[in-house]
């Protein structure tokens, strides 16, 4: 440790200089014991009927090592119980010549050897017991990630992120003190007998008297213990509220911000932090009664006896007064702290067991082990199949039960002959026998699989090559597991390798549950549901890991350099990656915060395409890019370059389905056609007609409305992380929506890097203690409390001295009078100090509580007023703070470090206050009455002093560095669930678990460090706090005949010595653990400093009805997100005139949603906006913000209330609100709810799909009546049904508006007055549609033929009619103006 310890103190450490874990201490050894052990529980669970406990699988892995730990801390207690007896012969050599000066010289030597058994035991144990917690804490965090893993969506949906942070930053947390006291539930009542047994030998029965007090308080502590349980736990939920309300807030702050709701969130965000601190100060004033009960409990018991001592007649001598002073001394450390410490974080750690053992026992995804075996000997074609559900068994469908089509085509044929061979070949499916209402079956795919698994080891197919592909018969899926609430019904269809089919349907029709289901997430309740091969999944939201982007389309593959560069150009990512910082080594940040919407899903399709798949699984990868990239997707990547797979497409690009082999319409959950396009035409089936608006004809009724999910159907969420929530309904999107993480890409041109996380370096300064203080209370309440705590430990002090005084009086009296009224005099004497000594007692009681309560009061107080400080300064921090920091890293400022400043903070700033103050009194006590110890104890305290430095320079840096090794396990969590989908999907669990027991393994080498450095420490100060108590023995014995030394006063500094022998070295460790843990409010300082945004209000305010016209002009705009960063708009100067509607449009990267960022001052840009002749960069940011509605890319709701979510200020009628919901066609969804517009939203709004989810932000904006409205891609991931629904709205709602539009769909902008086109960072061309069509060389001619010759033929149609209409228009003006 030595080397450590120098290289600490020559330099600040770094993670480098940590030491790497022992191999049983690692994660990964841990988790699989532990593992074991709770498989073994779930298994005699399944016998017996009872339910698994978690806690006898802790104590059957770990209860053995912990148990040998206990036999130190044994020896230790009876190392101290001799002491006293030393004691007692060494004072009688002050009084009477009983003991000669030899033996009192060999009982000094006894008391410093006994104490030097002490230093031993005790570290040993101790040390002991904090690598136990270590190891609980470990595998506890392992084995609750690896269930994580394998959750269902329908237990996803009851957990929160909130939820599942507290349990990793708080609740396995509580193992690291419930070990460390554990011992002492049965140490302290043998200590206590043996205390009896000695003062019975030394005072007699009067003992029962003052022991029956600590008798007393046993049970009083036990049942605060019992108290103090039930109010963390209460505390536990009312911080994952907390939490949760966090992450949202964090995760959606653009939101947030572009509608100016930073004031009305943080109301919601106090008022739930104001909860949770009410219960913390409850559990407070109990730990500050606990506090208090240690010094007041020897008081009261002190002079309980002596009292009773007195009256019975006895003498008060200090042979008698200090060894049982002494015993109480020893007893008190044990029973009336370690045991209600051990009380206490017993009672907590059965609380995080309990909440532990309930997430580990959710429900899983099944694995059902059962093979099947299926004749397929049946075509799936257009008409449907129905297999009866009698005829359904374990062993497959009656095979004499055969289902023909005679009127199949040659398409069908080659269907049946390839399930004829897939007969053969034995596929497994799993088939469904159901009974009413119960699952009796489930589907193996790759949800279930581990990394390596194979699905066709599952025995689905005996030859993966002839066995790869899909069936599906009859199925029905359910998140609930009934045929009564069904999200898919009877659905049909195959698809073999080579084949490719394309998924269509309105919004919330089912197309991404089916996918769900294919991938074994949503339940199949009965029919045939076979998937066998390896997948490739792109979620519709694409979900992208924080690192580089090559990681991302890699995925843990190994690099193969020409094959990942084929895919790279077949995803069309070429050109961007050039355009990179660093090429494809870039780091995309959080959830692909860097890159724009159409990278992220081109990334995620060239994972897929990487992965060298069986079967893709295509949600909608195609919405999000620009016409031209998604032909050259469609063409080069999905029908080419996986020509020889089988594919299913989900897409709303009717232009691309006459190339699919196989469609499948969806309408409400169930199929509504399923052939060949040239099938379906024929049958009559209008592709266009089915993703449309809904037409006003009676005739069309058939075709429901997107539903909203009420209670009766599926409100399921996951809150994955602090980025993401999933929702698996009856809705299209059952996967990721990245409510907190994706929700605006406003900023996607930036080339930025994740910052490394900020670490103070050094002692902590003295100015965060000064602002710590500061928050809890002003000067005059803090002068108080100073009086208040010196005037406490003064009169505790001298209360110990007056007994000092008696006894020694008492002593001069029995041995100078031998008169026949001695004993009248002495009696006189006696009731005179008992009176003084009670009054004295009862001041001291009294003063050490108030001194408790203000303690703990003044430290929660600062707490919650720092959370809300930081909180303050977050919601004010610019957007690029939250682009370059991951929400886990923000997140655990809010949990871990506010966790350590709510509940750690207090107990250790009071413990060090109140040691501190008594180890100083009782040196002063010592020196004055024996200069001679001020030789060795100034002498010590330079030592101590440099002793405490060095190793401050090495635990600071350790427990910094342990903090920060924090982050990424709370960000590996987070990323995890976020992609929790796609990470089964390529079962790529076992690598990710991989990933976390590694992040696990850094931070238990910093925390391994921490605890034997703290060790090493308390070993020295031990060491030198015994040379204290050897030099106080020693010099007293000398100084017996120079000093005059009476008993009294010797045999109080030698009590008080020998107390210090633990309170010395804990008051030095308590101030080395108060620095460690005041880094966290360091860590909160430093959020709160974050430099704020512009203000949001200001005196320059514009006029109230401002603006009246909507006209924006900007004058050589540029904007650069970093001081050094690119430009990513050049002096961009046009003029949009009021009410004019303008199309933005350009390539990935050319900086369209960077032209929205400066529009909304999400960063400030230079040059000159003007919107109506007002400088909007001179206003308020809420002045401005307010009066521009905007329509994100990816539609965000907040968990709440509907009406909350549309209104949040409560500033409409109910009419207005329900005219805005009726003009989005969603008045019948929300009428059919119980609560209507009180109808609560999951987390992220989940319950609604992504479609209807964009039209409720449409009606957001209806409310609003700006003049000016921005549309940021709205339309991007929604189907050409309510595409044309959102912008007939748009052109209807605000006609009278300006309105800037964000386009990917040239279609969606082609009716624009004016196109704006962008091209890295530049304007290039700002003209009508029809007239840039004219120049051949124009960018957005090229952009218009890319999308091919017919949907070129629409465009031109589109922009000629409107230049025509335009121009009629405009001949009216003139016509009708004054001649």
């Amino acid at each position: 440790m030595l080397d450590f310890f120098r290289r600490g103190y020559g330099r600040p450490l770094v993670e480098e200089d940590l030491y790497d874990v022992l191999p049983e201490d690692s994660a990964g050894v841990l988790v699989n014991k532990l593992e074991s052990e709770w498989n073994k529980e779930l298994e005699k669970s399944n016998v017996t009927g009872r339910p698994p406990s978690l806690r006898w699988a802790l104590l059957r892995v770990f209860g053995v090592k912990f148990m040998i730990y206990g036999l130190p801390a044994f020896v230790e207690v009876f190392l101290k119980m001799a002491q006293p007896l030393m004691l007692a012969r060494l004072v009688l050599y002050f009084s009477t010549d009983l003991v000669s000066t030899t033996e009192a010289y060999l009982q000094a030597a006894g008391l410093s050897l006994s104490s030097l058994g002490l230093v031993v035991a005790h570290h040993w144990c101790s040390f002991g017991f904090g690598l136990t917690g270590m190891k609980l804490r470990t595998a506890c965090s392992a084995l609750v990630f690896r269930k994580a893993l394998k959750l269902s969506n329908l237990a996803l949906g009851e957990t929160t992120v909130g939820q599942l942070v507290n349990i990793l930053s708080n609740d396995v947390n509580r193992f690291d003190l419930a070990f460390v006291f554990i011992h002492h539930l049965w140490i302290a009542p043998c200590q206590l007998i043996v205390v009896f047994a000695l003062c019975w030998r030394e005072i007699g029965v009067s003992c029962v008297a003052g022991l029956s007090i600590m008798f007393l308080m046993a049970p009083i502590q036990v049942y605060m213990g019992k108290l103090f349980s039930r109010l963390r736990s209460k505390t536990a939920l009312l911080s994952d509220a907390r939490l949760r309300i966090m992450n949202e807030v964090i995760s959606g702050m653009r939101v947030i911000k572009i509608y100016a709701w930073e004031q009305s969130f943080g109301k919601i965000v106090a008022e739930s932090r104001g909860k949770e601190i009410r219960k913390i100060l409850q559990s407070s004033y109990l730990r500050a009664l606990i506090f208090a009960l240690l010094f007041e409990g020897t008081l009261l018991t002190t002079f309980v006896t002596f009292v009773v001592y007195a009256s019975l007649g006895n003498p008060v001598t200090p042979s008698k007064v200090f060894p049982v002073i002494s015993l109480f001394y020893s007893a008190r450390i044990c029973l009336s702290l370690f045991f209600p410490f051990a009380v206490m974080n017993g009672a907590e750690g059965l609380v995080s067991i309990r909440r532990i053992q309930k997430f580990l026992l959710m429900e899983e995804l099944k694995k059902h082990a059962q093979e099947v075996n299926v004749d397929l000997n049946a075509n799936v074609g257009l008409v449907k199949t129905v297999i009866l559900l009698d005829e359904i068994t374990t062993n497959g469908i009656d095979a004499s039960r055969e289902i023909s089509n005679e009127s199949d085509s040659e398409d069908g044929k080659g269907t049946s002959q390839y399930v004829e061979k897939e007969a053969r070949t034995k596929i497994t499916t799993c088939l469904i026998e159901c009974h009413g209402n119960e699952e009796v079956g489930g589907y193996v795919g790759p949800a279930c699989m581990q990394e390596g698994g194979d699905l066709g080891n599952t025995g689905a197919a005996a030859d993966m090559k002839d066995g790869i592909g899909i069936v599906v018969r009859n199925m029905c899926g359910s998140w609930y597991k009934d045929l009564s609430n069904t999200v898919l019904q009877d659905i049909s269809f195959r698809v073999e390798p080579g084949e490719l089919l394309a998924v269509i349907g309105p919004v919330g029709c089912g197309k991404s549950s089916l996918l769900m289901a294919l991938l074994g997430e949503l339940p199949t309740v009965s029919g045939v549901n076979a998937l066998t091969g390896r997948v490739g999944y792109t979620a519709q939201q694409p979900w992208i890991l924080s690192g580089s982007l090559r990681d991302n389309i890699l995925f843990g593959s190994e690099y193969d350099s020409a094959k990942y560069q084929r895919v790279i150009k077949q995803c069309a990512l070429t050109k961007d990656i050039e355009l990179l910082p660093h090429d494809d080594q870039t780091l995309v940040g959080e959830r692909g915060v860097t890159l724009s919407g159409g990278q992220r899903a081109r990334a995620s399709l060239a994972r897929a395409l990487y992965s060298d798949a069986d079967v893709f699984l295509l949600d909608d990868p195609l919405s999000a890019v620009d016409p031209a990239v998604g032909k050259h997707l469609f063409d080069r990547c999905i029908l080419h370059q996986m020509r020889d797979k089988a594919r299913i497409l989900v897409t709303h690009q009717l232009q691309f389905l006459n190339k699919a082999d196989k469609i499948l319409i969806l309408k409400q959950g169930r199929s509504a056609g399923y052939g060949t396009y040239h099938q379906l035409r024929k049958e009559g089936v209008d592709f266009a007609a089915l993703l449309k608006k809904k037409s006003d004809d009676d005739d069309q009724a058939g075709e429901k409305k997107p539903q909203f999910l009420g209670p009766k159907t599926h409100q399921r969420k996951i809150s994955t992380s602090s980025s993401a929530s999933f929702h698996a309904g009856q809705d299209e999107v059952g996967v990721f929506i990245f409510h907190a993480s994706n929700l605006l890409t406003l900023l996607v041109e930036k080339p930025v890097d994740i910052a490394p996380e900020e670490m103070a370096v050094g002692t902590v300064q003295w100015m965060v203690y000064l602002r710590y203080f500061r928050a809890a209370a002003g000067f005059l309440f803090l002068l108080t409390w100073v009086i208040a705590v010196v005037g406490a430990q003064a009169a505790l002090t001298f209360t110990d001295h007056w007994l000092a005084t008696w006894a020694y009086e008492e002593e001069k009296h029995l041995a100078a009078m031998n008169q026949e009224f001695q004993n009248a005099t002495k009696n006189n004497h006696q009731s005179h100090y008992i009176r003084v000594y009670a009054m004295l007692c009862g001041g001291s009681s009294l003063a050490l509580l108030i001194r408790s309560f203000l303690f703990f009061h003044l430290f929660v107080t600062a707490s919650g007023a720092l959370h809300n400080q930081m909180f303050a300064a977050i919601i004010r921090a610019p957007m690029q703070f939250f682009d370059t920091n991951p929400v886990g890293r923000i997140l655990n400022r809010f949990s871990k470090d506010i966790g350590f400043m709510d509940d750690l903070l207090p107990g250790t700033f009071t413990d060090f206050l109140q040691i501190t103050l008594n180890t100083i009194a009782i040196i002063i006590l010592i020196s004055i009455f024996n200069p001679f110890c001020l030789a060795f104890t100034l002498p010590i305290a330079v030592v101590f002093y440099f002793v405490r430095r060095y190793y401050l320079a090495s635990s600071r840096d350790v427990k910094r560095l342990e903090g920060i090794a924090r982050s990424p396990v709370f960000s590996h969590l987070s990323a995890t669930l976020t992609g929790l989908i796609t990470v089964r999907a390529f079962r790529a669990q076992r690598r990710f678990t991989a990933v976390f027991d590694g992040y696990l393994d850094g931070h238990t080498r910093a925390w391994f460090l921490f605890l034997a450095t703290s060790r090493w420490f308390a070993v020295q100060l031990d060491i030198l706090n015994t040379l204290f108590i050897c030099g106080v023995c020693f010099t007293s014995i000398m100084a017996a005949g120079l000093l005059d030394l009476n008993s009294g006063i010797v045999g109080l500094s030698l009590t008080y010595a020998i107390s210090l022998m633990g309170l010395f070295q804990w008051a030095v460790r308590q101030s080395a653990e108060l620095e460690n843990q005041m880094t966290s409010v360091e860590r909160v300082c430093q959020y709160i400093d974050i430099k704020p945004e512009a203000p949001l209000e200001t005196d320059n305010k514009p006029p109230p009805d401002w603006p009246l016209d909507g006209g924006i002009t900007l004058q050589d705009t540029s904007l650069r997100y970093t001081e050094d960063g690119p430009q990513v708009l050049q002096n961009i100067s046009c003029s949009i005139k009021p009410k004019e509607k303008v199309g933005i449009v350009g390539r990935t990267g050319a900086g369209k949603s960077s032209l929205m960022t400066v529009l909304m001052r999400l960063a400030e840009p230079t040059g000159t906006i003007m919107i109506d002749g007002v400088n909007t960069t001179m206003i308020g940011l809420h002045d401005l913000r307010k009066k521009v509605s905007f329509i994100p890319q990816d539609p965000v709701l907040f968990s709440g209330t509907l009406r909350r979510n549309l209104d949040l200020f409560s500033e409409h009628a109910d009419c207005d609100i329900w005219r805005a919901i009726e003009e989005v066609e969603l008045k019948p969804a929300v009428e059919e709810l119980p609560d209507k517009l009180e109808a609560v939203l999951t987390e992220g709004g989940t319950n609604f799909s992504v479609g209807q989810r964009q039209l409720l932000c449409l009606a957001r904006a209806i409310l609003r009546k700006n003049k000016i409205l921005i549309v940021d891609e709205a339309t991007a991931n929604v189907d050409a049904r309510t595409d044309r629904l959102i912008l007939t709205t748009i052109r209807q709602r605000f006609k009278h508006c300006t309105v800037l539009t964000i386009a990917h769909r040239l279609n969606t902008i082609m009716d624009s007055d004016r196109v704006l086109v962008l091209d890295a960072g530049r304007l290039i061309e700002f003209d009508e549609p029809y007239i840039l069509l004219q120049k051949e060389d124009s960018a957005f001619t090229r952009m218009v033929q890319e999308t091919g010759k017919a949907e070129m033929a629409k465009l031109l149609q589109i922009a000629a009619d409107r230049h025509a209409e335009k121009a009629a228009h405009d001949l009216e003006d003139v016509d009708v103006s004054p001649k």
